[in-house]
C-alpha cells in the first residue's frame, strides 16, 4: 500500500513539475545582454513618426500620463481631463465634464476605449461613466463599494469584463482585480505581500499590456511576467529574486524600497507589447526588449544622450497594434536632440506646439 501511495505521489509531483514547465517560458539574456549604451532602435523599430499637437487655448497639456489610439483618434489623460486629438494634431474635444451632477466626474482615475465607447472610471464617486467617441454622455454605473477606490488603470478583457490594476494602500494589496460589470462581481486576480504605511503606491504607471486579447501583467520584484491567456514568462537571472517571505516584511513599500534592493532583481514598472516584442522599463533607469520569437532579451540603460546618433525612446505611454506610443514635451529637449526630433516633424517651427506624439512602429 505504501509503495502504491509513494508511486502515486511521485507521478503527482512529476506531473505538476511538467505543468509548471509548460506554463512558463524562460527568457534569456537579462544578465548577459546588458549595456549602459542605448541600443539602436533599428534593432526592433522599423519606422518613427512624430505628430505635433497644435496649441489650443482651451486645451492646455501639462503632463500626459495615459494615451490610447483608437480609430484615428488619440485619447489622452492629463491633469484630470480627457483630451481627444485627431491624427493631424488638432484638438477635437474633451470627454466628460467635471462636476457633482449626473454624468459628471470628480476624479478620473483612468479611462478605457472599447467597442466605440469611452469609459471613465471615477475613483471618488466609485462610478464608471460611458461616452461616445465624440464625448456625448451615454450612461453611468456605480461600482460595488470600494471597487474603484484604488484603481490606477484598466482595460476590458471582453465586453462587460474589466481588468483593473490597483494602487497598494496599507494592507489593501490586491494589485489586480476583475470586475464583471454585468453581474457586479469583483474577483482578485493577483495580490502581493507588500504593504504601505499610509501612502498609495502604484505597481507601475502601465503595469499591464493588452495585445490580441491577452493581458500580461507585472508584480514588484518579480522575475515572472504573468498572463491571462498565454504562458508566463520567467527571466533567467543570477540576481537574487525576493521571495514572498522577503516581501511580507516590507510594510512601508514605496519607490525608495527599490533603492534598498538595487543589487537584487527589482522587476519592472511598465510593460508594452507588439507582435514580436515586449518592452519593459524600470522607472527611467533601464529598459528591456524581449524578442517573443526567440525568447531572448537585451537590457539597456534608460537615458537621454544628446550626442547619440540614433533617435531615443522617449516617454513611452502605450502601445497599439505594432506601434509604441510616446509623448514629447518639447521644452525639455535642447541642442542636438531637439534638432533630431525636428527632423521628423513637418511643421515650420517648434514654436507651433508644446507636445508631440511619437509612434515607434516595431518590426
Amino acid at each position: 500500500m505504501r509503495k502504491i501511495l509513494a508511486l502515486a505521489l511521485f507521478f503527482l509531483i512529476t506531473s505538476c513539475a511538467k505543468e509548471r514547465a509548460y506554463d512558463e517560458m524562460v527568457i534569456n539574456g537579462f544578465d548577459d545582454n546588458y549595456s549602459e549604451e542605448n541600443a539602436p532602435l533599428s534593432s526592433f523599430v522599423d519606422k518613427i513618426e512624430v505628430m505635433p499637437l497644435k496649441r489650443n487655448s482651451e486645451a492646455i497639456l501639462t503632463g500626459p500620463r495615459k494615451i490610447v489610439c483608437y480609430k484615428d483618434k488619440f485619447y489622452m489623460l492629463d491633469n484630470n481631463r480627457l483630451f481627444c486629438y485627431g491624427t493631424s494634431g488638432d484638438f477635437i474635444c474633451f470627454i466628460g465634464e467635471r462636476g457633482h451632477g449626473h454624468g459628471e466626474y470628480i476624479n478620473i482615475a483612468t479611462f478605457v476605449v472599447f467597442n466605440d465607447t469611452v469609459w471613465l472610471l471615477d475613483s471618488f464617486k466609485n462610478t464608471m461613466m460611458t461616452y461616445t467617441l465624440d464625448g456625448t454622455f451615454v450612461s453611468e454605473q456605480e461600482a460595488p463599494q470600494g471597487t474603484l477606490a484604488n484603481v490606477e488603470d484598466a482595460v476590458f478583457e471582453e465586453k462587460g469584463l474589466l481588468f483593473m490594476a490597483n494602487y497598494i494602500f496599507n494592507d489593501q494589496n490586491a494589485v489586480y482585480t476583475r470586475w464583471n460589470t454585468s453581474t457586479n462581481q469583483v474577483d482578485v486576480v493577483e495580490k502581493t505581500p507588500l504593504q504601505t504605511d499610509g501612502t498609495k503606491e502604484a505597481v507601475g504607471m502601465h503595469s499591464f499590456s493588452d495585445y490580441a486579447g491577452n493581458i500580461r501583467y507585472i508584480l514588484p520584484f518579480s522575475d515572472v511576467i504573468k498572463s491571462t491567456k498565454e504562458h508566463a514568462l520567467r527571466f533567467q537571472t543570477a540576481k537574487k529574486v525576493l521571495t514572498d517571505s522577503d516581501l511580507e516584511g516590507m510594510t512601508n513599500f514605496s519607490i525608495m524600497t527599490y533603492a534598498d534592493h538595487m543589487d537584487d532583481f527589482v522587476g519592472f514598472n511598465n510593460i508594452f507589447e507588439t507582435k514580436n516584442y515586449l518592452l519593459l522599463t524600470f522607472s527611467n533607469l533601464e529598459y528591456v526588449v524581449v524578442d517573443k520569437n526567440s525568447n531572448e532579451c537585451f537590457r539597456r540603460m534608460y537615458r537621454y544622450n544628446e550626442d547619440a546618433e540614433t533617435f531615443p525612446l522617449i516617454n513611452i505611454l502605450s502601445s497599439t497594434g505594432d506601434a509604441l506610443i510616446g509623448v514629447i514635451e518639447m521644452e525639455r529637449y535642447d541642442g542636438k536632440l531637439k534638432n533630431k526630433i525636428q527632423e521628423y516633424i513637418s511643421v515650420p517651427s517648434e514654436e507651433d506646439y508644446d507636445y508631440a506624439i511619437v509612434m515607434y512602429h516595431a518590426k
